[in-house]
């Protein structure tokens, strides 16, 4: 009869295993939610906390009554955020308290991202004063950090062990039921209806519970079967899987569990029962397994029914995190859209004001001259002044007509909004650049004047040929214009890269320009800077305005005597 009421207490002390187990991993699995989740930059900021990334966590987890808190402390230990249980269906935000001098704070101080401590069971604390009546509460706690990687302080989540303590309290039948920590302390037990009586302040009871525990059997915190004092007892460690001694984990990643527990049931059937039934215990063997089944049945069925509540909890949490993940992404990429988007509209206003004012002041001084030698063509009336005058008014057209075709080649730039991008071969577009200058670098005067390409680092480019073609031979042009006399003069162009960008150097050693007083000028438009050679000072402003259309900037150095250096950068 010992051996059968053995094994039936056995498959009871693994019910109630299970049930502290179930409700452990589930605590571990909300957890870990926050282990792995990047908190908003700034949500947790100031006197109001934006919550709009929990909402929806919370209207999860309102249907799930063991989940009693969420609090999120800082690093010194003060609440930011506070969540609790008001009714089964319902958390709800509560006044924010300090907690820096408990326990389960300092823990999870000394915790690295990915770890969770799980505390004791302890009753529940508010204001640093027992919460009435008492609730047994075990807690979760992992470091947030925010998406800078940046943490933020701790998420604690409480867990209320009333309902998991009613369901191990249950008799099978006059049998008593012990859950007790490392330090032997009474954590809830069916012999008494206090909770935790030694931090209840129930001395008394807690005294005679103690005593009745103190077995001089039980010598090792091993699981063991004895008989004491006429009583059958039954001693087993409750193994939930990330305790130190066991040699199989129940998680993958047992090293970032952290806890101090150490439990053990003890249950004890007394001697009075084992007396009383020890003459029916053949009449009634098939009824208690019968018996045994159905509760098995039921508990089963409880554990399968929370497992896939727990399934349906995290696998909605890991939908909501992903499409809030997706449309931040989506969110990001369309703000920076925007903001190349303005940036490109105000270069364009920029560009459209400065040629507005340079082609209303050009146009103004010719359309002036026309108008008075028009007016004194209609005075004149002889030959010789139409002869004097004509001439006149012949310059003035080609002045307004060469203004004309400088505004259509600017218009053209600024409304081609399709260009053709293809993927451009460098060192083929400058020979072919230079054989639109093969004459001029046949000249004897420029015999000397030497063109070098330096292409190693990159020498493909996916822009407009066209565009570029003519940046190249504005550039060369002006290197050859400007070379200086007698002097041996080159003309180097060199592909680098910097902060993960195409970046071409443009370099010759003319006559170069003085920087100081022409640098606010270099890409304006009718802007010269050596009078003695003739130029209209349109080819710089036409290359900026071609590598702003292709998102390319350049930026320029140079030196009286010395030289000019362009630097071009592509996105």
């Amino acid at each position: 009869m010992i051996d059968n009421l053995v094994v039936i207490q056995q498959k009871d002390i693994g019910k109630k295993n299970y049930q502290i187990l179930d409700q452990c991993e589930v605590l571990i699995d909300i957890t870990s939610y926050w282990a792995n989740v990047s908190i908003p930059v700034g949500s947790l900021d100031g006197n109001k906390v934006d919550t709009k990334f929990i909402e929806e966590y919370i209207r999860i987890m309102q249907g799930y009554d063991p989940y009693d808190q969420l609090r999120f402390l800082d690093l010194h230990g003060n609440e930011i955020l506070r969540y609790e249980r008001i009714d089964k269906y319902t958390l709800k935000p509560k006044p924010l308290q300090r907690k820096v001098d408990r326990d389960y704070f300092q823990k999870g101080l000394s915790l690295k991202k990915g770890q969770i401590y799980i505390s004791s069971i302890d009753l529940n604390r508010e204001y640093g004063i027992l919460e009435l009546p008492h609730k047994p509460v075990i807690r979760g706690v992992t470091p947030i950090f925010d998406t800078n990687q940046e943490q933020v302080g701790l998420a604690v989540i409480n867990f209320n062990m009333t309902k998991v303590f009613n369901l191990i309290n249950t008799r099978l039948s006059e049998d008593n039921f012990y859950l007790i920590d490392g330090q032997k302390n009474v954590l809830t037990t069916n012999a008494s209806k206090s909770i935790l009586p030694h931090q209840a302040k129930m001395s008394k009871v807690d005294s005679m519970i103690r005593k009745k525990i103190e077995l001089k059997s039980l010598i090792f915190k091993t699981d063991t079967v004895f008989v004491e004092n006429g009583s059958l007892w039954l001693y087993k460690n409750v193994n939930i899987g990330f305790e130190k001694d066991v040699g199989m984990n129940r998680y993958e990643q047992a090293s970032n569990i952290v806890t101090d527990n150490d439990w053990a049931i003890i249950q004890e059937v007394p001697e009075s029962y084992i007396d009383a039934r020890q003459s029916v215990v053949n009449k009634n063997l098939v009824l208690i397994n019968i018996l045994t089944a159905i509760v098995a049945f039921f508990v089963a069925w409880y554990y399968v029914q929370l497992q896939k509540e727990r399934s349906m909890f995290v696998s909605e949490l890991e939908e909501k995190n992903n499409a809030l993940a997706k449309g931040k992404v989506q969110l990001e990429a369309t703000n920076l859209l925007l903001k190349k988007v303005n940036n490109k509209l105000w270069l364009r206003n920029q560009q459209l004001e400065e040629f507005n004012y340079v082609v209303a002041h050009n146009l103004k001084s010719p359309v002036s001259s026309m108008s008075i030698v028009v007016d004194l063509l209609s005075k004149s009336k002889d030959q010789k002044s139409f002869d004097e005058f004509f001439p006149k008014l012949r310059s003035i057209s080609e002045s307004i007509k060469t203004l004309t075709e400088d505004v259509h080649t600017y218009v053209s730039i600024l409304s081609n909004k399709k260009l053709k991008i293809e993927n451009v071969n460098l060192l083929l577009l400058l020979k072919d650049v230079e054989n639109d200058f093969v004459e001029t670098l046949l000249d004897r005067e420029a015999s000397n004047f030497k063109t070098v390409y330096k292409l190693d680092a990159w020498h493909s480019l996916k822009c407009s040929k066209f565009y570029m073609k003519s940046i190249f031979q504005n550039l060369l042009s002006n290197a050859i214009k400007y070379r200086k006399p007698n002097a041996e003069s080159h003309f180097i162009v060199e592909t680098v890269w910097e902060n993960n960008q195409k970046v071409l150097y443009i370099r010759d050693n003319g006559l170069g320009i003085n920087m100081d007083r022409h640098r606010d000028s270099m890409f304006k438009l009718y802007k010269r800077f050596h009078r003695n050679v003739s130029g209209k000072g349109m080819g710089l402003f036409i290359v900026k305005s071609q590598l702003e259309a292709m998102n390319a900037t350049i930026e320029i150095e140079s030196e009286e005597g010395v030289g000019t250096t362009f630097k071009i950068k592509f996105s």
